[in-house]
């Protein structure tokens, strides 16, 4: 018994401890029709890759909505592929991936929360105005 409690209190103090996810971006941006297509010219069926292709459009290609603000977060396309999975749509904007993957422009407000400068969720609500 006293060999189990010494292994358990030897892990507990080898864990290392959680570190807390920081807000490090915030930013407004315009959906639209540039935004709901690849690269490639295909129709994304994926609201986060709706959001990852708007990021490209203003970072790489130029493509800039009125109301899209720059972010300090996804500038390169490494940190870009990083959005895919990591999109939560907060309450009250539950309706926001059904209305942009039917082709509706929308303007939302994302922010961006990570572990040391690493991205690891997008909060994601419909923005005002």
């Amino acid at each position: 018994m006293k060999r189990i409690l010494a292994m358990i209190f030897g892990a507990c103090l080898t864990a290392s401890p959680s570190v807390a996810q920081e807000l490090i971006a915030e930013y407004y941006t315009s959906l639209g029709a540039e935004d709901m297509r690849n690269s490639q010219g295909q129709r994304l069926g994926d609201f986060c890759a709706v959001v990852q292709q708007d990021r490209a459009n203003f970072h790489r290609f130029g493509i800039r909505h009125d109301g899209d603000q720059s972010d300090p977060v996804f500038a390169s396309r490494e940190m870009r592929a990083r959005i895919a999975g990591r999109c939560r749509i907060m309450p009250g904007s539950e309706y926001l991936p059904e209305w942009v993957l039917t082709g509706r422009s929308r303007y939302i407000w994302v922010r961006v929360y990570g572990i040391g400068g690493q991205p690891t969720e997008l909060l994601i609500s419909e923005g005002a105005g």
